[in-house]
């Protein structure tokens, strides 16, 4: 942006006395300039005052309160001091960062009030879903305004008699075109709730918060109501483990603070400390289950609360605390330069979705077995599962993944009837693309004498980020540089096929150029059997030339019986065709809408491969051992 800088003063020169000393003349000349200097300078600087204080208004104020939370109302207050226009527009968020899909929580708002800061009624109209105008003539002014916070997830925000969950997002209202104004939070929470976020204390009170923006403020969810706490210190800075089970679990708080802690040093190691003055792992332990949602410095996740004792569903809770965390430096810190400062009112698109959410995936089980919690043979298994299943995708290659990141928006949360044979998820497939980006790196690396690797790639993206707002706004061209320069050689052929392509994704050739050994196998036993229809109570996908589309079974068909016997669902189907085997032919009968139909369907072996994936149990090339030594067991740097 130009600046205009302020007119230059013009000076009238008269002619010099004869009587004037060469000193007096001298002394002159230099006033002379001193006055020119100081002429342009200091009304630069009146005008860069002017611009800064126009730039940076003052704090907002917001005071929450939730008096009766059996009604599920979150009563929020908010003054803004030093407004100035004849209108001020005020705005919920149309969506949440990090979940994308417009969820308009403007709908939760009611009760809309607006007064002058003495104390009289002003009018206050809404505009739109969102946004609402305060006539306040000029004037600073408070708002009041109801939420109803009836929706449990990491999205939205929860109250019920025992805690509460608040997202900014879906509780604060902004000042539109001034998200930069800092902000304190003061609370009024039910007697005895404790408060659990990441926002920092004021000095003057345990229950005032301080925010430097909007931005920081909606990305601090809060936490209210009794808990399990563990705190514990990683390089220096304190983190803590909060824990609210409101119908019990058979969590371990113990056991889950310390693996956390191995989860973190882990990161810490890889990517030379840690970016935060104090973390909040904030988690609920509710049968609604809902995965978790990232943050500058804090997560809030939502877990089955009897997941914990079994052995999957523990790896699960790891796998999940590991994603979360690792997105305070990918999305959070090193993020796609759309992704913030936010436009709150629209949707934001992007193209690194599958870099942000796949890479953190491949990120997140590196670090469990680095931090000794899932070990090399697990890790290999996990990978080999994950082939397994992508290849049963059949929309895998339909669309590069760089477009679906950034039709998110409409097909990652809104998917049709033909998602699956389109589609794929920018997860499954980001994570796979990093796999094989890790693995390309460190054997070109090998080859070029440049030990990279995708560790080495977020370290290099990490270091540009900017001193002041400690974030690294990048594109697709810093990941592309940042990876050649871990290989030692351009790269961009391998974006260009993978992300912005549609080749298939060469994992099982990486493996055996890494000296793995790479089985593929049919599928045996009742997996042997495929129609290709999947679903739950009606038919959601159907795979290209399957049993099932030779059958001319449909999107939306509700299968209720195979050769006469009643079924309760497509999946209860699919076991009565296995038990049928490989070439049996049944009946289907099923109601296409109100119709009832019958089809003939012969069932096919199923073509998709079984994945296995081992080390050799010879060293072999003992430059190609040190490869997978690296790649497997650096869990030995633990503490």
């Amino acid at each position: 942006m130009l600046e205009r800088r302020a007119p230059r003063p013009r000076l009238r020169v008269t002619g010099l006395q004869p009587s004037l000393r060469p000193s007096l003349i001298i002394g002159s000349i230099i006033g002379l300039v001193t006055a020119l200097l100081v002429g342009i300078t200091l009304p630069t600087l009146a005008q860069a005052g002017k611009r800064q204080s126009r730039a940076r208004p003052g704090a907002v104020r917001y005071h929450l309160s939730i008096p009766a939370p059996t009604t599920r109302y979150v009563h929020v207050h908010l003054e803004v001091s030093d407004a100035r226009g004849k209108t001020t527009q005020v705005a919920m968020p149309a969506w949440a960062p990090g979940s994308y899909l417009i969820r308009d929580f403007g709908k939760h708002v009611y009760d809309v009030e607006a007064r002058s800061l003495d104390g009289a009624a002003l009018p206050v109209t809404r505009n739109d879903k969102q946004t609402w105008s305060v006539s306040n003539a000029g004037q600073g002014f408070a708002l009041d305004y109801e939420v109803f916070a009836d929706e449990l997830s990491v999205r939205t925000s929860y109250v019920d008699d025992r805690f509460a969950l608040l997202n900014g997002t879906s509780v604060f209202m902004y000042v539109v075109g001034e998200t930069n104004r800092a902000a304190t939070l003061e609370l009024e929470p039910p007697p005895d709730w404790p408060v659990h976020t990441a926002l920092a204390r004021s000095s003057t009170s345990q229950l005032v918060y301080t925010a430097a923006s909007y931005d920081q403020l909606a990305d601090s969810p809060l936490l209210l109501g009794a808990a399990q706490v563990r705190e514990f210190v990683v390089a220096g800075k304190p983190l803590e483990f909060v824990l609210v089970a409101p119908a019990g679990t058979n969590a371990d708080i113990g056991r889950l603070a310390t693996d956390t802690e191995q989860v973190v040093r882990s990161f810490a190691r890889t990517l030379n400390g840690l970016p935060f003055d104090r973390y909040s792992f904030l988690m609920v332990a509710d049968p609604a289950g809902g995965g978790g949602l990232e943050h500058r410095d804090s997560t809030a996740m939502i877990v089955d609360p009897w997941v914990f004792s079994r052995a999957d569903g523990y790896a699960q809770v790891q796998r999940l605390v590991a994603h979360e965390f690792f997105h305070l430096w990918n999305v959070k810190r090193i993020h796609d330069e759309v992704l913030g400062p936010f436009d709150y009112a629209h949707e934001t698109y992007s193209e690194l979705l599958w870099f942000h959410e796949g890479f953190t995936e491949t990120m997140e089980t590196r670090a469990l077995l680095r931090a000794g919690l899932v070990t090399p043979t697990e890790y290999l298994e996990q990978i080999a599962r994950t082939w397994t299943g992508y290849l049963r995708k059949p929309g895998r290659n339909h669309t590069p993944i760089a477009s679906l990141s950034r039709e998110a928006w409409i097909k990652a949360y809104k998917p049709e009837a033909n998602h699956s044979e389109t589609t794929i998820s920018y997860y499954e497939k980001g994570n796979l693309i990093g796999v094989c980006l890790d693995l390309s790196l460190r054997l070109r690396g090998r080859a070029n004498h440049t030990s990279g690797s995708l560790d080495g790639l977020f370290r290099r993206l990490w270091a540009q980020r900017d001193p002041v707002s400690g974030s690294a706004a990048i594109d697709i061209n810093d990941i592309v540089a940042a990876a050649s320069a871990e290989a030692g050689e351009d790269m961009r052929w391998f974006f260009d096929r993978y992300v912005y392509g549609t080749e298939e994704l060469p994992l099982p050739a990486l493996l055996e150029q890494a000296g793995f050994v790479v089985e593929l196998g049919d599928a045996d036993g009742r997996d042997a059997v495929w129609s290709g229809v999947s679903g739950s109570r009606s038919v959601s996908a159907i795979a290209p030339g399957s049993p099932a589309a030779s059958a001319g079974l449909m999107h939306g068909d509700e299968i209720i019986a195979i050769d006469g016997s009643r079924v309760s669902d497509v999946r209860e189907a699919n076991e009565r065709l296995m038990d049928l085997g490989v070439g049996a032919t049944a009946s289907v009968s099923l109601f296409r809408g109100q119709r009832l139909e019958t089809r003939s369907l012969t069932t096919a072996a199923n073509p998709h491969p079984r994945v296995g994936c081992t080390a050799p149990k010879q060293a072999g090339d003992l430059e190609l051992a040190r490869v997978r030594e690296l790649w497997l067991l650096e869990h030995l740097e633990t503490e």
